[in-house]
């Protein structure tokens, strides 16, 4: 009786298999996967986000490091409320601060302050979308003191001048000329009260591979690649005010650029070196 009982349990399971096998029964399915890929978003393009300008560096508040926990908050000019804030780590802070696509103001070339604590810090910036500066922020008894305007230069005669639009990120001119073959000084002032600078001449079509070589290459090298074949003759990186002569023979006859590579700095700071037949 019980091998009776055994066969027809055993038939029983395999009838019951082959009916959910063939339909019969509830079996369960695997849920459709979402197969939409999602909309690219880029950097630039109408109604895409824009790149910010990133900040990073010490922070001093009366002469020693800020404790942790010290609120940094960004101003921009025109603006009535902080467009960025974070707080100190370490003695030091970083921050972006964005523009917002949908932002009716433009941020682009407006300078930007910095209140620790509530209170108001220095030195000042100017905001470029994707560029990323080393800024040692100072409150108190420690603060440096504010920096004049340079006077303009004298320039030798036959020489070059340039120099930057005060504290903005651009040259004062779009183009310098000089003759093929010819022996020339190019004399560069920093008019900025607050940037480093320098002034790098490099072949056509290469200044912002040139700033990322630069980049890479560190502070130690001024932002400046080292033994680079494309940088044709430059400038030290300069302090706010200063002035250098770059002395070089002018290259073939053509249209080269001139760019500033501090971090950031290539994408406003830059220009054409027509070098004449």
């Amino acid at each position: 009786m019980l091998q009776v009982i055994l066969k027809l349990t055993g038939i029983f399971a395999v009838v019951s298999f082959l009916a959910i096998a063939c339909g019969g029964g509830d079996v369960p399915t695997q849920a459709p996967q979402n197969t939409t890929t999602p909309p690219e978003v880029s950097f630039g393009q109408p109604g895409g986000p824009i790149p910010p300008h990133a900040f990073v560096g010490t922070v001093t508040v009366d002469g020693a490091a800020a404790v942790d926990g010290t609120q940094v908050t960004a101003f921009l000019e025109g603006v009535p409320d902080s467009v960025a804030g974070t707080t100190v780590t370490d003695g030091r802070y970083v921050i972006k601060i964005v523009q917002r696509s949908s932002s009716s103001t433009l941020f682009a070339d407006r300078k930007i302050t910095f209140k620790i604590g509530g209170r108001d810090g220095s030195p000042t910036a100017v905001w470029i979308s994707g560029a990323a500066d080393e800024l040692n922020l100072v409150v108190g008894s420690g603060a440096p003191p504010a920096v004049d305007a340079p006077p303009p230069v004298d320039v030798p005669a036959g020489a070059l001048a340039i120099s930057t639009e005060g504290d903005t990120l651009k040259f004062d001119q779009a183009s310098l000329e000089a003759k093929a073959g010819s022996t020339v000084t190019v004399v560069f002032q920093n008019a900025s009260t607050i940037n480093q600078h320098n002034w790098v001449l490099v072949q056509s079509g290469t200044k912002d591979e040139v700033a990322a070589a630069g980049t890479e290459a560190g502070a130690e090298a001024q932002w400046i690649p080292r033994s680079d074949d494309r940088v044709l003759a430059k400038s030290g990186l300069l302090e706010p005010g200063g002035t250098q002569g770059v002395r070089f023979t002018v290259p073939a006859a053509g249209t080269y650029q001139f760019v500033c590579t501090f971090p950031g700095h290539n994408f406003t700071m830059f220009g054409d070196f027509v070098a004449t037949p």
